[in-house]
């Protein structure tokens, strides 16, 4: 404090001394020493920036502003190219894509992978892998992630699911991408949903195998029922009581041949392509009769039970086609029962559309019969495949495209030892 107060008094007796001569005092009148020692201790009071500030305020301001100006500039931008290439991936409506980096942090996804997922329209970028695929609707889709994040390899899967009662079918593909210098970038994964191309797919096959095979199996399989008959009369005309042995063999060929009658009968429906005629009815008069005329021929170890919603919209349907599509659910719930006491119950139900607009009229019919693991219910709207004694396999097939040919849905939920439960929703006629 006291060495300040000399430099001070110096100062102030300079500064006299310059007025009194009325000429400054030049930089090189003050001892050197001194003239460092001033400096030294100005600088050590106070902060540099300060100085900087001080002296060059308007110029600090202008460059402040123009660093800050940049910034915001770079970040709008790198805000700009991100939106750019969202609303890019985002116009990819058909596939899910999904970006990963080489570390397995997310980096980029398309709208479509975010409803596939759960994931909410402005999802987080910064959890861990796991987050975003553990909802997926199948497990085997962070199985097919992580197996190209281990092997580094392309791994395509096709991934087949129960989603609202509705079986699905993905195609899974994963692959590394790498830089021009061969190094590991990330991961791209592509799901696509190819349910409704596969449905397509073997509607447009099997309807062609099916007219095929129904024409030509027709007139055989009459002529051998027909001349199975024949015989039969033919041996009791000359011997009165046929041996019991041949009338055995006579009726296994003329049930036989009727089975087979009936999967052409079944093969010249799934063929067929005639515009249904679609007309207001009320669904309950349909089904009640439908019940009542299969109370007479259920056993008594079955309960058929209905329960009908009253005042239900009315809806289009084709009084010729469409109680074939309920008797054949209503066929596979009986030989689902079998033998042991269960129930079958018929019910309907006003509801709303989700994915389109309208109201819909459900009709519900559920068994307690053996129930379908995962295997079947894989399968059960593939023509020919069939888990039940007697059955052709095409019964389902062609309530699946009754049902489409009402415009409407079908969907089920089975466990196994818990029985079955169908859904056919059809859409209320505005007329």
């Amino acid at each position: 404090m006291k060495r300040n107060f000399t430099i001070f008094l110096f100062l102030v007796t300079l500064l006299l001394s310059a007025q009194a001569q009325e000429q400054p005092v030049r930089p090189s009148e003050v001892p050197e020493d001194l003239k460092q020692e001033i400096i030294t201790e100005y600088f050590n009071d106070n902060f540099s920036l300060g100085i900087l500030w001080e002296h060059y305020r308007t110029t600090t301001f202008i460059l402040l502003l123009v660093a800050l100006g940049f910034m915001v500039g770079m970040r709008n931008y790198a805000r700009s190219v991100a939106r750019q290439e969202q609303r890019i991936f985002d116009t990819l409506q058909s596939n899910a894509f999904i970006l990963f980096d080489r570390g397995s942090d997310l980096r980029l996804m398309n709208r479509a992978a975010k409803q596939l997922l759960g994931l909410d329209e402005f999802v987080s970028m910064s959890e861990d892998y796991k987050y975003y695929l553990k909802n997926a609707p199948s497990p085997e889709i962070l199985d097919v992630f992580e197996e190209v994040r281990d092997n580094r390899h392309a791994v395509e899967r096709e991934v087949v699911f129960n989603h609202n009662k509705v079986m699905r079918t993905l195609i899974v593909k994963a692959y590394p991408y790498y830089s021009e210098s061969k190094r590991l970038d990330g991961f791209i994964m592509i799901i696509a949903d190819i349910t409704e191309a596969i449905e397509k797919d073997r509607r447009v096959n099997w309807s062609g195998v099916a007219q095929h095979v129904a024409h030509k199996a027709k007139t055989p399989l009459s002529t051998i029922t027909l001349t199975a008959q024949h015989l039969e009369m033919l041996l009791t005309e000359r011997e009165n009581t046929p041996a019991e042995e041949i009338t055995r063999y006579i009726d296994r060929i003329v049930g036989e041949s009727r089975k087979l009658n009936e999967i052409v009968h079944n093969l010249t429906r799934l063929a067929n392509k005639e515009q249904m005629n679609l007309l207001p009815n009320d669904v309950n008069i349909i089904l009640q009769n439908i019940s009542d005329e299969y109370r007479t021929k259920v056993t008594r170890n079955i309960d058929i039970i209905t329960h009908f919603y009253r005042s239900l919209p009315k809806v289009g349907i084709d009084i010729a086609h469409f109680p074939e599509a309920v008797e054949n659910l209503l066929d596979n719930a009986i030989r689902a029962v079998g033998t042991r006491d269960g129930r079958i119950i018929i019910a309907t139900a006003p509801g709303q559309w989700i994915n389109r607009p309208g109201e819909y009229v459900e009709i519900t019919i559920q068994d307690t019969g053996i129930g379908m693991d995962d295997e079947v219910k894989k399968s059960i709207f593939r023509p020919f495949s069939t888990h039940s004694k007697g059955g052709t396999g095409l019964g389902l097939v062609i309530v699946q495209k009754i049902v489409q040919e009402h415009n409407g849905e079908i969907t089920f939920n089975s466990s196994p030892g818990l029985g079955t439960t169908f859904q056919i929703r059809l859409p209320v006629t505005k007329y």
